[in-house]
């Protein structure tokens, strides 16, 4: 579970408005990190749906509407580093950066492009396996939006590898799918 904040500031020219702001927040430790296998071996630390640690969370972001192209596009950063470590595991920083598009199609369907970038640093710890983790990737994620109100949004993405390298053997996936709801409140 993750809760961030955000602190924004709109300006700009008015057929041109931004918006500028700072996110922050923590990662919960609420993944389990105690997942075995049929034979009742636990699976490696890396494999868990969770670390067990509580992670800062720290991120800006620049977003930009262009109402007479009726489209807009951002850009952010953000970076995220476990305060903790739990039985002898501690997960690696992670660095993102994401600069997307939206060119609306309807009034309510608009088309999405995104380029992101991830890096993660090798974990540490005596359960950790440095030599098998970390990594940097680069993604474009084509998807689509549909507003169902002027306040809320859903959305969905298919995220294409571009780049990946991983150190050692780790699982990439040839793709991964992003659906999810947007609220303005």
């Amino acid at each position: 579970m993750r809760v961030v904040g955000r602190y924004q500031v709109p300006g700009g020219d008015p057929l041109r408005p931004t918006t500028t702001g700072v996110n922050f927040g923590v990662k919960l430790p609420t993944g389990k990190t105690n997942i075995a296998n049929d034979d009742g071996e636990l699976a490696e630390r890396t494999l868990q749906p969770g670390t067990g640690t509580t992670d800062a969370i720290l991120g800006a972001y620049f977003h930009q509407r262009l109402p007479q192209f009726d489209a807009a596009w951002f850009a952010q950063f953000q970076y995220q580093r476990a305060l903790n470590s739990h039985e002898d595991f501690k997960p690696g920083d992670r660095f993102g950066f994401d600069v997307g598009y939206r060119h609306g199609l309807t009034d309510k369907l608009g088309a999405l492009i995104q380029l992101n970038v991830s890096i993660k640093r090798r974990d540490s710890g005596d359960e950790a396996e440095p030599d098998d983790s970390g990594g940097r990737f680069v993604f474009v994620s084509p998807g689509l939006s549909y507003a169902l109100s002027q306040t809320l949004q859903v959305y969905g993405f298919v995220q294409l590898p571009v780049y990946q390298y991983v150190n050692g053997v780790q699982l990439t996936a040839s793709r991964a799918f992003v659906v999810g709801v947007s609220g303005r409140f």
